[in-house]
């Protein structure tokens, strides 16, 4: 059985778990190992977690196989350009195909109604054309691209929304 819902403290670890193992699978072609884990100890700390967790413009979900978490989203609200995005959205490689990628969009779409906002953002790495693919058929329309980076490493990140 799969299930979405809140994050919890006491998801801290798998969280971090899950970013590590995702982006190895997804980005580990193009980004150096030492760049992943540089930006994984700068942004996926219990304390940087905890700080998320507390703040209101920030939610999070995570999905369940069983009892097991294997997936991880978060969403920001960014008060002053007034949009929301989906900054994470990772599922475990042997988890993917199930639709709990789809159902934490549909959390983190949710959480965007509060805001009254009419789209929700998002970056996704050039590189990374299965996600890329994957969020045209959820809706999303790709604008620009932007540079991001990670590490001593500078790739395009596509910026897309999707009309709620």
């Amino acid at each position: 059985m799969t299930l979405v819902r809140p994050w919890r403290k006491s998801d801290f670890k798998a969280i971090q778990q899950i970013a590590w193992e995702t982006w190895a699978a997804a980005y580990g072609e193009f980004i150096p190992e030492e760049d992943r884990r540089d930006f994984h100890q700068s942004y996926y700390t219990t304390e940087k977690l905890q700080n998320l967790f507390n703040s209101r413009i920030v939610d999070g979900c995570v999905a369940l196989a069983g009892d097991r978490v294997v997936g991880y989203s978060k969403t920001h609200w960014d008060t002053q350009r007034a949009e929301f995005f989906v900054t994470s959205l990772y599922v475990l490689p042997q988890f993917q195909k199930l639709k709990l990628g789809k159902q934490m969009l549909e959390f983190g779409i949710e959480s965007a109604r509060r805001f009254q906002t009419d789209r929700v953002w998002l970056g996704v790495m050039v590189e990374n054309k299965p996600a890329i693919q994957w969020y045209v058929r959820q809706g999303f329309v790709f604008i620009e691209s932007r540079p991001f980076t990670i590490g001593k490493t500078i790739i395009d990140d596509l910026i897309g929304y999707k009309l709620i």
